[in-house]
């Protein structure tokens, strides 16, 4: 992974910084934070492939159905 990379990945951020202890917890807290930014996204004029694209709503997508898949297990 480039160093440009980790620095610009707000959940390797979030882990290099110690305010988030593991890979899931950060991701949550991450998006937590971004909410005010995925309400923005929302409401811009990109095209929902844009939006769905964009790797912060990716992210949200992702792990919107972790909570009910891992409560299968």
């Amino acid at each position: 992974m480039s160093d440009h990379l980790i620095r610009t990945d707000p959940v390797v951020e979030l882990l290099l910084s110690g305010r988030a202890e593991t890979a899931d917890e950060a991701e949550e807290l991450y998006l937590d934070e971004s909410i005010p930014e995925v309400v923005r996204l929302a409401g811009s004029p990109m095209s929902e492939d844009e939006f769905r694209a964009h790797p912060l709503i990716q992210l949200l997508l992702a792990r919107g159905s972790r909570g009910w898949e891992d409560s299968l297990c």
